[in-house]
């Protein structure tokens, strides 16, 4: 598929590995596991058969992680809060007095057991002790409200347990009074006084299982519940892995611990005897100094967080450094100032992933891609990853395969249209060419302003014919007031200017509601940014957009 368009599946570089045994661990049955919980049918059973026996579902062990750390490093950091730091040695001793604590109040390999939790070390330590109790861990952030816990209680099957701050108790207490009986203190898991305790026993969970649920809003905002094995989980990591290359792992994490992201590098810090650094309350200024004293090699998540730190560097002044070595950034682009401040004042390295809480991390830069590769595209897929253009549709949709695709959604109604001849939907248009992927931009793409929707393929048509373009694009800017506004990207010609009320007259001249009128009309500097097939990449107009002349509707000036 050199251009990307046809209908065949691509495979990302494939490793091979040690492997072998049945889909579905010792019983030999269905991925999946557990009563209520998905399983893998069909092809995608098929497709675990061949994960296992290419080594990308690799049978890593959790005692591979931190328990292999603390008998070969037992002082090296492992855990940084806001508030502690825990070695390798105290970090297993912790997770091992969390399992004697799991156990003792009655929880049992494959009960659904709700974690809700901060950026703190008692939830690591309590999301590693009940893996190795064999729980079904559903992650909440600690910000969850009352319907979000109702809501995940009600969805799960059985009667789940739950583990809550003890901040957080009683404004949850409506949603957690029918649980009364099954609720813990998120505080019992805390760090163990004696390091040097025997560890309590447990066994290896079983590797395919339901091990990990997150919920996900969809299009119509009822919750869905994304299930994951460890498997599948674990081999998401690898395009972290690839990018971070053989560095020391100290990773910064400023997004919710319970999300994917969190999971990912808690799981990546885990796996690589690294140091997890956790931030709970984000402030630009005091997390950058946190930065700074802890030289992270990683900060990966949302590009409002990295926006928000360098702003306030530069603000700082020159001599104020950033000491991060990695940038790894999902979904939109920084503005393309920011990129340069950070790349070329503090030497920070760009790395591009994307994926989501069904696909994690299913691609990225490569660690030894030169600066413009990272910025231009999102990277290679993962290890065994496929890449179809094209789904019954939308002829430039992404289908997606891979070991780390998951296991389906808690509530088997939520796959339906997601899944194509055992492919995911991403919903999102992309471009594939040269093992490299390309996201365009959304299927349905469209700018939320003041909750109206408006089409920006309807815009790009009403622009046709305006005097003095020779291309043009609408797209979306975050805009504090209204959420996102309207913007029109403008490559005049030679000669020619154009200016927004030029677009304005014009868009009402061929009948265009006002309500959908512009606010902003970017004159851009040479060609608009297109994939290898022509289409305009939407999220490059948006990083360097803050980079050219622009018009601004009155309420922007």
């Amino acid at each position: 598929m050199a251009d990307g368009n046809a209908n065949e599946p691509t495979s990302g570089d494939g490793a091979t590995g040690a492997g072998g045994g049945p889909v579905g661990g010792a019983g030999g049955g269905p991925v999946g596991g557990g009563a209520g919980y998905p399983r893998l049918a069909g092809v995608r059973a098929e497709l675990g058969e061949r994960y296992r026996a290419e080594g990308l579902w690799d049978e890593r062990r959790l005692a591979d992680g931190i328990e292999a750390a603390a008998a070969s490093r037992p002082d090296a950091p492992a855990v940084v809060d806001n508030e502690a730091r825990l070695t390798n040695a105290q970090l297993a001793a912790a997770v091992s007095a969390g399992v004697s604590t799991l156990v003792g109040r009655g929880v049992r390999p494959g009960d659904a057991t709700i974690l809700i939790a901060g950026n703190t070390r008692h939830g690591v330590i309590a999301y590693q002790a009940l893996l190795r109790a064999g729980a079904t861990v559903v992650g909440l952030d600690r910000r969850s409200g009352v319907a979000d816990v109702r809501f995940a209680v009600e969805a799960l099957p059985g009667e789940p347990w739950l583990i809550v701050p003890d901040g957080e108790a009683e404004r949850l207490a409506e949603a957690l009074a029918p649980a009364e009986g099954r609720v813990l203190s998120l505080e019992r898991f805390a760090a163990a006084p004696d390091p040097s305790a025997p560890p309590v026993a447990w066994v290896e969970p079983d590797r395919d299982r339901a091990a990990i649920i997150m919920f996900s809003s969809g299009t119509t905002g009822r919750p869905k519940g994304v299930v994951h094995s460890l498997n599948t989980l674990t081999a998401g990591l690898f395009n972290l892995e690839r990018s971070v290359g053989d560095d020391p792992v100290a990773t910064f994490l400023v997004s919710p611990l319970t999300s994917i992201t969190g999971l990912m590098q808690l799981q990546l810090a885990a796996d690589r005897h690294g140091t997890l650094l956790l931030e709970d309350r984000f402030d630009a200024v005091q997390t950058l100094a946190r930065i700074n004293a802890e030289s992270p090699t990683l900060l990966g998540g949302a590009p409002v967080i990295p926006e928000r730190l360098l702003t306030a560097a530069a603000a700082a002044g020159p001599d104020v450094p950033v000491r991060l070595r990695r940038l790894a950034l999902g979904g939109s682009m920084l503005p393309r100032p920011l990129l340069e401040l950070a790349t070329d004042r503090y030497g920070i390295e760009i790395v591009r992933m994307y994926g989501s809480s069904e696909a994690p991390t299913f691609s990225g830069s490569l660690y030894d891609d030169p600066r413009e590769r990272r910025l231009a595209d999102d990277g290679v897929p993962v290890r065994g990853g496929e890449v179809r253009v094209g789904s019954s549709a939308h002829p430039q949709e992404g289908l997606l395969r891979g070991p780390n695709l998951f296991l389906g959604y808690l509530d088997p109604a939520d796959d339906a249209g997601v899944f194509e001849d055992g492919w995911y939907r991403s919903g999102d248009q992309v471009d594939f060419s040269g093992g490299r992927l390309t996201v365009v931009g959304r299927l349905r793409e469209i700018v939320n302003r003041n909750g109206l929707k408006i089409s920006l393929s309807e815009l790009d048509e009403a622009l046709v014919g305006l005097p003095g373009s020779v291309e043009h694009a609408a797209f979306g800017l975050p805009d504090p007031v209204t959420g996102e506004r309207l913007a029109v990207a403008v490559a005049a010609g030679d000669g020619a200017s154009v200016t927004l009320q030029d677009a304005i007259d014009h868009l009402l001249a061929g009948g265009i509601a006002k309500r959908k009128l512009p606010e902003q009309l970017v004159r851009w500097k040479g060609p608009l940014p297109r994939t290898a097939s022509g289409k305009i990449i939407r999220s490059r107009l948006v990083m360097d957009a803050p980079a050219m002349d622009s018009d601004l509707a009155d309420r922007l000036r």
